[in-house]
C-alpha cells in the first residue's frame, strides 16, 4: 500500500494537480483523476489503484500534450503518434489520445490530406511528389486517390511553371533541359511535360 501524503494545484497547467506519494513518487493528474480516484491526503492505495492511476495520468498528460499539438498546427493521425511518442509519452497512451481527437474531429485524416495536396498544388508539384508528402506525413494510403482530387490537372500545372520560369521567351537546349529536370524533380513524368514544353524549343531541339 502506498499512502497520499499530499495534493497541490500545478502552479504551471490549469486544471493540473501534484499528488505526493509517500513513496517519493509524484504524480501529475487532472481534475477528472482527482475526482475518480477521490485523491486526498491519507488516501491509501494498493497495488492495482495505483497503477491505475498511473496509467490513466498518462492518457491524461498524453490528451493534453495532443491537443496542444493540433492547436499549434494540423497533423495527421500517424504524425501525432509519432510526435507524442518522440516527446516521451507512452505508445499506447498516444495512440489513445490520437483516438480521442479523432473522435471530436479535431483529427481528420482525409481533410489533412486534401490540406497537404492543395498546399503543393500551389507550389506547382507533381502528383510524385503530391504522394511523397502524404506517405511522409503518414496519411493512410486509402485517403490518397480521394486527396489527390484537390490537385490541378498535372499539364495546367506544368503550364504554370514553365511561364513562370521562362515567360513566353524561347530558350535554348540547355535550359529546357534544365526546365525539364526541375519539374521530374517535382514529381512530374514526361507525357506531362513533353507537350507544354514545345513552345519553349528552338527549332533545332528535339525531346521526342
Amino acid at each position: 500500500m502506498v499512502k497520499v501524503d499530499r495534493v497541490e494545484p500545478s502552479k504551471h497547467v490549469k486544471g493540473r494537480f501534484l499528488v505526493f506519494l509517500d513513496t517519493g513518487t509524484l504524480v501529475k493528474v487532472g481534475q477528472q483523476e482527482l475526482l475518480d480516484f477521490g485523491l486526498r491526503p491519507g488516501l491509501e492505495l494498493d497495488e492495482e489503484a495505483l497503477n491505475r492511476l498511473l496509467s490513466s495520468s498518462e492518457d491524461t498528460a498524453a490528451k493534453e500534450r495532443a491537443a496542444r499539438m493540433i492547436g499549434h498546427r494540423p497533423l495527421s493521425k500517424g504524425e501525432l503518434v509519432q510526435k507524442l511518442v518522440a516527446k516521451g509519452e507512452g505508445r499506447p497512451a498516444a495512440e489513445k489520445a490520437a483516438d480521442w481527437l479523432e473522435d471530436l474531429g479535431a483529427v481528420n485524416d482525409l481533410e489533412y490530406a486534401k490540406m497537404v495536396v492543395r498546399h503543393y498544388d500551389r507550389m506547382n508539384y507533381g502528383p510524385q511528389k503530391l504522394r511523397e508528402e502524404l506517405y511522409r506525413r503518414k496519411v493512410p494510403r486509402e485517403h490518397w486517390e480521394q486527396a489527390l482530387e484537390e490537385a490541378r490537372p498535372q499539364k495546367e500545372v506544368v503550364a504554370d511553371f514553365l511561364r513562370s520560369k521562362l515567360g513566353s521567351r524561347r530558350a535554348d537546349e540547355r535550359e529546357i533541359q534544365r526546365q525539364i529536370n526541375a519539374l521530374r524533380r517535382r514529381g512530374f513524368g514526361w507525357e506531362a511535360i513533353r507537350e507544354e514544353i514545345r513552345p519553349y524549343q528552338t527549332q533545332d531541339s528535339d525531346y521526342d
